[in-house]
């Protein structure tokens, strides 16, 4: 029998570290997928607007099982198909179960069903008060939401996070922390390994070596504002004097290229997908990363600019700025004022280097260690602990 089942949509690059943390530590993990996603073949990403398999493994070093055949496929049918299985998998009412997300309604399911019977169940979710705002839900479901989450044993990955679950009137001996984290010294130790190419790199893409650069990382999407970026990078005057470089792909590529062409922006440049390996790449490339989405749950890539000694500059909107972000690491700007971001960023590049050691130091305690031993200890409060009666109170 395993100590602890995990249940999440497909194998995730950013979540692989946090199963083989947990089995190092001791703790059987059987994970349990609900499609392959781009971990054994290549996957398409409609965001993205590709087909790519991830080039790094995503499998090796814990227990795992997959539930459905096709990647990304959510679907009615498939949740049919899927449900036998998966459910006579996730109802073993001794098994502490830790849900990461509700990815589909067979999975909130299986959670509301756990919650009913009192079984052990741990919730993981990135999930942020303006995130639950965004997606408007009938009173009765923001009530059975209530229910689950205050049956369950929560962790919570940041500090907008956490209010999410208070929100919902989770009590505090049921949240733990499990700061959200990447593989800060694969980056950190391949970006020291980069850096003494960075003038190379950024000629093989065209990049003005003597430049400042600002750095986009992500999917070319509405929600990410990439055009938005562009506009106050011109407004800021700054396209004579830095460069803007997109790391992504996506539906906004043909407007982007269309706007650079139109007004000429030499020194603004569109590299396209990288895939994981590729990234510190990126990072070695650029000066300060920009992540300017209309709303982000948390926003990894910060992290992983911070581990190769990067500052950030994030609109207000980004849930991982009261934890990582200060004046010492960054810059939290409303988008309305990016331009004047942009330009004050630009006005302290001298301190830039600086501001990275900074900002390497800040991220080096989120890691995949702390969040399993934050999940340790959720899971013995899961075993321990009747479950909170007050759950059918809704305010």
């Amino acid at each position: 029998m395993s100590d602890l089942k995990i249940l999440v949509s497909h194998p995730i690059q950013y979540q692989v570290p946090l199963y083989r943390a947990l089995t190092v530590d001791g703790i059987e993990v059987e994970v349990g997928f609900f499609h392959p996603g781009a971990s054994q073949n290549v996957a398409s990403d409609p965001d993205f607007g590709l087909q790519f398999q991830w080039d790094v493994d995503v499998l090796s070093g814990y227990s795992h099982r997959f539930f459905g055949e096709r990647s990304g496929d959510y679907s009615l049918g498939a949740q049919v198909r899927t449900a036998p299985a998966l459910i006579r998998w996730a109802s073993d009412r001794h098994t502490p179960l830790l849900m990461m997300g509700w990815f589909a309604s067979l999975a909130y399911g299986v959670g509301v069903l756990r919650a009913l019977r009192g079984a052990p169940t741990l919730i993981l979710t990135e999930m942020t008060p303006l995130a639950d705002l965004r997606r408007p839900k009938p009173r009765w479901r923001k009530g059975l939401d209530g229910f689950l989450l205050r049956r369950s044993v929560c962790m919570y990955i940041g500090t907008q996070n956490r209010r999410y679950y208070e929100a919902h009137r989770v009590s505090p001996d049921r949240l733990f922390p499990a700061p959200y984290s990447v593989e800060h010294e694969r980056f950190a130790h391949r970006t020291a390994e980069l850096v003494p190419f960075r003038p190379e790199l950024r000629r093989q893409y065209g990049i003005a070596p003597e430049l400042p650069t600002f750095l986009f990382c992500g999917k070319l999407t509405a929600l990410k504002r990439p055009l938005e970026l562009l506009h106050a990078y011109v407004n800021a005057g700054l396209s004579e004097q830095a460069s803007l470089v997109y790391v992504g792909d996506g539906a906004l590529r043909p407007a982007l290229e269309s706007r650079i062409q139109e007004a000429g922006l030499k020194h603004v440049h569109l590299l396209g997908f990288l895939n994981q390996s590729e990234m510190p790449t990126a990072y070695v490339i650029g000066d300060v990363l920009c992540l300017v989405s209309e709303a982000e749950t948390w926003g990894l890539v910060v992290n992983e600019a911070m581990a190769c000694g990067r500052p950030v500059l994030v609109t207000d909107t980004v849930g991982c700025a009261p934890d990582l972000i200060d004046s010492e690491t960054g810059w939290i700007t409303p988008i309305e004022a990016l331009s004047k971001a942009l330009w004050a960023a630009f006005a302290q590049r001298d301190h830039w280097v600086q501001m990275g050691v900074a900002a390497s130091h800040k991220v080096s305690g989120h890691t995949y260690e702390v969040m399993a031993e934050g999940i340790k200890q959720a899971l013995v409060t899961a075993r321990s602990r009747v479950p909170d009666r007050s759950y059918w109170m809704y305010s």
